[in-house]
């Protein structure tokens, strides 16, 4: 990510990995800050085959699975039920 310069990756996190077989993998990101879902992933998704070139030059293995980024929508609700849990903490 530190060698690409586009803004609407700032902040971007990586909640967790979802093999679908041995050919593709699911890579789900949330973001805090206000952006626009669908823009972030398009871009991340245009973005993938140099993702898929720095691992393959990262790793011996040379066949990979090809890298779909998704939006992790119960990222953010987890944050919800955490701060209704905190809430709910006695003083």
């Amino acid at each position: 990510m530190r060698e690409v310069a586009d803004p609407r990756f700032n902040g971007v996190s990586i909640t967790r990995l979802e093999a679908c077989g041995s050919e593709h993998i699911n890579v789900w990101v949330f973001h805090n800050a206000e952006t626009d879902q669908q823009l972030c992933i398009q871009a991340l998704n245009r973005m993938a085959p140099h993702f898929e070139h720095k691992l393959r030059r990262s790793f011996s293995k040379r066949r990979l699975p090809k890298i779909h980024f998704k939006w992790d929508a119960n990222f953010e609700k987890s944050g919800d039920v955490l701060q209704m849990l905190r809430n709910l903490e006695r003083p």
